[in-house]
């Protein structure tokens, strides 16, 4: 039998194992190993651009994510719309009312080169207008005008392709899509970290401290931790905010008289200034039932610190409870509450998104994949479409956010890790 022959290391592999490597690049290494987690941090960094982006995306495209066309609606993907006659002849008439000398010379030329043939020689734009696209715009570069740019933009813009097409108001469902990202990621990552950071307090004050404070800040959490989610969810977000923000500015009036009413009704107006009032909303309901796993994994945490020997040695010192909490501890806990916010923002856009469908979370017109979803339900035969592209959305959205948790769950967990 011939016997292996084990080939001694090269100078390269042992420089490699000789060199020591930081925490973080272990972490690093360790979570590029897990597939999934890594696929799901590029989806989500690609869901994070386009949420950014949205404006120039919007510019780039030509299309607006508001702008109704129900001479249009329920357009299939891949369709090209072109405006009605109407708004052609609204958007000349609007230009000749703005630009009336200029209206005036562009009509003589038309006329003195025979390019249109109208009735009356004052409709010779509206005529114009209503060309086809390629002749119009041929049209237009024969004639000397200033305000030939603007032109052939109106003539471009009554032209537009969808490339998921339409919804029943006849606006592109891809810039609904658009900003609707920047809506459900938003609130999903908002609700995320605004949870963890009240679940870091309580529990790391739970912790610590222990006795009737750790009592009674765990019997609230267990409290709110046995109610079923959903259901409350939505008796809350029932609530009409603009009653209660109400009582809120007579009681101010009532305990700082008018300054404190004037003060608080600046602070209600505020919220309800941009139609922005039901993000404020599902953001203080999803934060108000989302911090309490958060606050019982970092009191667990605390309970384990606060007997080691470091933490000993900086009360031996002399170190206040303030000092020990935020500058020893808190740095302790940071892995498990990073794995727990990533995997909260996929909770939070669930939760916002089944709000939103119920017809209790983001109001229209603000996008949102939720009430997209709710507005497309009477139509899922006639144009499923509008209901498949925000659920596949949604589903890669959280399914990302769930694996790049786990990944970070496994590359930052002491037991897993390989040094």
């Amino acid at each position: 039998m011939s016997e292996t022959v084990n080939t001694p290391p090269s100078a390269t592999d042992l420089k490699s194992i000789e060199t020591s490597q930081t925490f973080f690049q272990i972490v690093y290494s360790q979570f590029k190993e897990h597939t999934a987690a890594v696929i799901g941090a590029y989806l989500i960094v690609f869901f994070m651009l386009v949420a950014i982006l949205a404006p120039a995306i919007e510019w780039a495209t030509g299309t607006d994510s508001d702008s109704q066309n129900v001479f249009n609606r329920y357009k299939p993907p891949f369709t090209t719309v072109v405006a009605p006659q109407d708004v052609r002849e609204n958007a000349i008439q609007t230009f000749i009312r703005t630009n009336p000398e200029e209206a005036t010379k562009i009509q003589t030329a038309l006329l003195a080169k025979n390019l249109v043939q109208p009735v009356r020689p004052e409709d010779a734009l509206y005529d114009w207008v209503n060309l086809e696209k390629s002749k119009a715009l041929e049209t237009i570069q024969t004639i000397d005008t200033s305000k030939k740019a603007e032109l052939i933009k109106m003539i471009n813009n009554f032209q537009s392709f969808h490339l998921f097409g339409t919804d029943e108001l006849g606006r592109d469902v891809l810039m609904r899509l658009v900003y609707g990202t920047r809506v459900s990621i938003g609130v999903g990552v908002l609700v995320a970290i605004a949870s963890a950071v009240i679940g870091l307090i309580i529990g790391a004050l739970a912790g610590y401290y222990g006795g009737i404070i750790d009592t009674v800040l765990m019997r609230v959490t267990d409290s709110l931790l046995s109610l079923p989610i959903l259901p409350v969810l939505v008796v809350i977000a029932a609530i009409d905010l603009k009653k209660v923000l109400g009582g809120l500015v007579a009681v101010s009036q009532n305990l700082f008289g008018d300054a404190g009413g004037n003060l608080a009704q600046e602070f209600v107006n505020n919220i309800f200034s941009g139609g922005k009032e039901s993000i404020y909303k599902l953001v203080f309901i999803l934060c108000l039932f989302s911090w309490m796993t958060v606050a019982r994994l970092i009191r667990g945490a605390i309970l384990s610190l606060r007997e080691r020997e470091f933490i000993l040695a900086s009360k031996t010192l002399g170190a206040t409870d303030y000092t020990i909490i935020v500058r020893h501890m808190f740095p302790n806990v940071v892995a498990p509450l990073l794995v727990s916010v990533t995997l909260g923002v996929g909770d939070s856009i669930l939760f916002e998104a089944a709000l939103s469908y119920l017809g209790l979370g983001i109001q229209p017109p603000m996008p949102s994949w939720g009430n997209m979803l709710f507005n497309a339900q009477e139509l899922i035969y006639q144009a499923p479409f509008l209901a498949v592209l925000p659920g596949i959305l949604i589903f890669l959205v959280v399914v990302s956010f769930n694996f790049l948790g786990d990944g970070l769950q496994d590359a930052i967990d002491p037991k897993t890790v390989r040094r």
